[in-house]
């Protein structure tokens, strides 16, 4: 065993906090990682690692690479670099990172900050990094350059370097987005106390060739070479905490002026801005998204820590700062407190909730969650749970195929009446796919009920296949689900989820492979039943 390995092991045993690699080896690495600009293919990745004596590829899975950077060393003992694919089997990668701190639970605070102050500032002398006060607790780091961006970032479990391609051309946004992007979000994303001073805009603004800023009361609209596109700051009148006068906390990076909008563009369209933003800030804490759309977050740790949201709701796209304990309390109250006026015959609440699914992954989440994560909402009748899945079927189509492209949605809605269940699975590459076994009865009048319903046999079981899911496609599932729990005598009159004979969903999973499974959490807060 080599000196540096030895000397792990030992950190290994005496500190709950490890490194991947000794100090000195560490800033060796991450300078290299710092020099590159192309390693965003697998011929890119091949051409490095013949050119470095010490790196190898270890594992490559459908969605992943895995090449180690220390000869002779394997994890835990040594540093290595993960390619995450655009999507399974793509010879594209939209990530990387390399993980150089790990946190044993429990941690001791001072011990982890010490760790992570000590990386900190060995890697400040390479190159010239911005420090990011709001990652990493005060220890974040961010080097751009004209292809990439590279970021040191923490959480409670580890710390790592991220690296992200920039996106240098767009198809269905603006040409200007881009540029616009990486240099105003930053700005957002780091200030103090998600407030944007004036001064800042302007002097960005300066920077930026082809760009002015018109500034008028709480607004200043960013004026670019593309006369359409109007990107902008605001500052709100929020309840929970009121801009300073002189600074903004809203960033507009998109209007739709499109009749009709329609799910694809919209969809495409953010997809654009979403890439564009994880290109400068890295991956966001959580994924996740609700009726009005996408609402993706970057998330600061600590008890004065702030959310960083991107969404689009209606005909915008933009970036807004929350204070993140005041806001996830008034989450949690309007779950806790919200629900269907009227009762079992009055309207259901799903399309008002503030999110339908949320998706964490705790080995490359940035910052922190919520000390306390809402329930979800529990349909009352079989119009709630149906009016329940087309919210949560409306917003995956739209929102996984960005934020998790190539993974797959399943769970599984079993009942007494439901023998083998009824299975549901949407992929982003293969669309929404329902299997159920028959109902009771005589055989062929079953199969002829079964197909006027939309089913089709398939060996000893019914299914419905859409395999490019459009914006029409959530309802009928919707209605297909629930009028076959109808059918086999599931009325929900004592509310689902409760009871005896009760309805459950089991086996809700995002599509991730096993090896990501065990790190994080997907919540499916709009599916109206209980999970298993």
């Amino acid at each position: 065993m080599s000196v540096a390995a030895a000397m792990i092991g030992r950190v290994r045993a005496e500190s709950a906090v490890s490194w991947t690699a000794d100090l000195p080896t560490t800033v060796g690495l991450v300078r290299t990682l710092h020099d590159l600009d192309d390693c965003w293919t697998r011929a890119d990745v091949e051409r490095l690692v013949e050119t470095r004596p010490d790196w190898k590829i270890r594992r490559a899975f459908p969605d992943l690479l895995v090449v180690g950077l220390q000869a002779g060393l394997h994890r835990p003992l040594g540093a290595e670099l993960f390619l995450g694919a655009t999507a399974p089997k793509a010879d594209g990668y939209r990530r990387a990172w390399v993980p150089l701190l790990d946190f044993r639970p429990p941690a001791p605070e001072q011990e982890r900050r010490a760790a992570l102050r000590t990386l900190s500032e060995a890697l400040r002398g390479i190159g010239s990094p911005i420090a990011v006060p709001t990652a990493a607790d005060g220890f974040g780091l961010r080097w751009q350059s004209a292809r990439r961006t590279m970021l040191l970032q923490a959480n409670d479990r580890r710390a790592w370097i991220a690296l992200q391609p920039h996106v240098l051309q767009v198809e269905h946004a603006s040409p200007e987005l881009p540029a616009v992007v990486a240099a105003f979000v930053p700005a957002l994303h780091d200030a103090p106390g998600g407030h944007c001073a004036v001064e800042t805009v302007e002097r960005i603004a300066a920077e930026l060739p082809g760009t002015r800023v018109d500034f008028g009361e709480r607004w200043a609209d960013i004026r670019t070479a593309d006369p359409l596109f109007g990107p902008s700051f605001a500052s709100r009148r929020s309840h929970l905490r009121p801009a300073p006068e002189g600074t903004y906390d809203v960033l507009d990076l998109h209007r739709f002026d499109e009749l009709p909008l329609t799910l694809e563009h919209r969809r495409a369209v953010f997809g654009e801005v979403y890439r564009a933003v994880c290109a400068v800030l890295g991956e966001p804490t959580l994924f996740g998204g609700g009726p009005n759309g996408p609402d993706v977050r970057w998330r600061e740790a600590g008890e004065n820590g702030r959310l960083l949201r991107l969404l689009c709701e209606g005909r915008r796209i933009r970036l807004e700062t929350e204070p993140a304990a005041a806001y996830e309390e008034d989450e949690r109250l309007a779950f806790e407190y919200g629900g269907p006026s009227g009762g079992p015959d009055g309207p259901s609440d799903f399309p008002l909730l503030r999110y339908s699914w949320q998706l964490h992954l705790a080995h490359q989440a940035p910052g922190g969650t919520a000390d306390l994560l809402p329930g979800g909402r529990l349909a009352l009748t079989l119009p709630h749970l149906r009016e329940g899945l087309e919210c949560l079927l409306t917003a995956w189509i739209e929102q996984l195929p960005v934020q998790r492209p190539g993974e797959k949605v399943t769970f599984s809605i079993a009942a007494p009446q439901l023998s083998g269940g009824l299975s549901v699975a949407y992929s982003t590459e293969k669309g929404v796919l329902l299997r159920v076994g028959p109902r009771p009865g005589d055989p062929a009048e079953v199969a002829a009920a079964m197909r006027a319903d939309g089913w089709h046999p398939s060996g000893n079981r019914f299914k419905a296949e859409f395999k490019k899911p459009t914006q029409a496609t959530a309802g009928v599932v919707a209605t297909m689900i629930t009028t076959e729990l109808a059918a086999r005598g599931i009325s929900g009159d004592s509310g689902f989820g409760l009871g005896p004979g009760r309805v459950t969903a089991r086996r809700l999973a995002l599509g991730l492979s096993p090896r990501l499974a065990g790190h994080g959490f997907f919540r499916a807060t709009g599916l109206g039943l209980e999970t298993s």
